[in-house]
């Protein structure tokens, strides 16, 4: 792998170059925008703003949300917390809104996938299913409308509140992105520390579907809102996991989280060049495994992580030559796939950085 360290400021001709680079693959690659953590604004950000601008230059491509794509204000904002998520009032209806709107004359695919905050953080599906029932209908709804994108009518992904694997093949059946819910898997092994059978069929069936894909020599891409890997806040050792759950099924260390990003990582590892992108950490992350996995973290859609120069300092310390971390800023990723056998990816964030990276 190639990795291009980024520079704040970058040269006019460095930008030329890598436009004219871009210019080139154009006719033949196919991109994925991938965007997560978006739902908290009531009006289009800047990442949002400057994610347009790249998905009206790119018709061939998809664009992917990573989930939590609505949080609900607390006391008008005065609180900068909560568990809930879109809840059909004017506040969630326009943060979401904030997201539809990029998607107006994109002729690409548009997906949408849930996180913790659709389900509002609830603990059991029971209670949490009608909550996302609402986002989703809202979402296939409006979008539904929309006679610019390829898939007006298949848009959130997995549906009804299941735990997929769903799968879309995209740019001639080259690429196969399979969408899971990472939350409803947290919330079916949180009482009892221990894998139902329910969820042991899942991850037979996601082997299944990636190793399928891997036989027909596709891209293989997995979208989900939970990290099985990361560096950060996320990964702190939890003191008694199950006081506070509502809070702490967040935590890679909770143990139902734990076991899920265990087997999937299981999983992964038995497919060199495979991704598996997520969003949930409030940053941007890329991590290249000894097994040859590409981890990807697109969370900073509209918040970020706001860390110490002690606290990066400490998290830069902990990263391989391969990884790529950037805090305290917003910004989303993109996923390049040309004819041959190099993929790049690019990082944006609101600081006007902009990072390639080549495998």
């Amino acid at each position: 792998m190639r990795f291009l360290r980024p520079r704040r400021l970058m040269t006019y001709a460095l930008w030329t170059l890598l436009f004219s680079w871009h210019i080139g693959f154009a006719q033949n690659s196919f991109k994925i925008f991938l965007v997560g953590d978006a739902g908290d604004h009531e009006e289009s950000g800047e990442t949002l703003i400057n994610l347009r601008k790249e998905l009206l230059s790119s018709p061939n491509s998809a664009v992917v949300f990573l989930g939590d794509n609505s949080y609900k204000n607390i006391l008008w904002g005065m609180i900068p917390f909560g568990y809930k998520g879109f809840d059909s009032t004017r506040n969630t209806i326009d943060k979401i809104n904030s997201q539809l709107a990029l998607l107006d004359h994109y002729q690409g695919w548009a997906f949408f996938t849930p996180g913790n905050h659709d389900w509002w953080n609830r603990l059991n599906y029971e209670r949490g299913r009608p909550k996302l029932a609402m986002e989703e209908a809202f979402i296939s709804k409006n979008l539904a409308k929309n006679s610019s994108i390829t898939n007006p009518g298949n848009v959130f992904l997995p549906k009804n509140g299941g735990y997929g694997p769903d799968y879309i093949e995209l740019n001639h059946q080259t690429i196969r992105l399979i969408f899971i819910d990472t939350y409803r898997i947290i919330m079916t092994g949180i009482k009892k520390n221990k894998i139902p059978l329910e969820e042991l069929s899942f991850y037979d069936r996601l082997d299944s579907i990636i190793r399928a894909g891997y036989t027909l020599n596709q891209r293989i891409v997995i979208v989900a809102h939970h990290p099985v890997y990361s560096l950060g806040p996320l990964n702190k050792t939890l003191s008694h996991p199950y006081l506070f759950k509502r809070i702490k099924a967040s935590y890679i260390q909770f143990p139902s989280y734990k076991m899920m990003a265990s087997k999937i990582d299981s999983i992964l590892r038995r497919f060199p060049g495979i991704y598996y992108v997520s969003g949930h950490l409030h940053a941007l992350q890329y991590f290249y495994s000894k097994d040859h996995v590409h981890y990807i973290i697109s969370g900073a859609g509209s918040k970020e992580n706001r860390l110490s120069e002690k606290e990066i300092i400490h998290y830069d310390q902990g990263q391989l030559p391969n990884d790529f971390l950037i805090w305290n800023s917003g910004g989303f990723f993109e996923l390049e796939f040309s004819p041959g056998s190099t993929n790049t990816f690019i990082f944006y964030d609101n600081a006007l950085l902009k990072c390639s990276l080549e495998d």
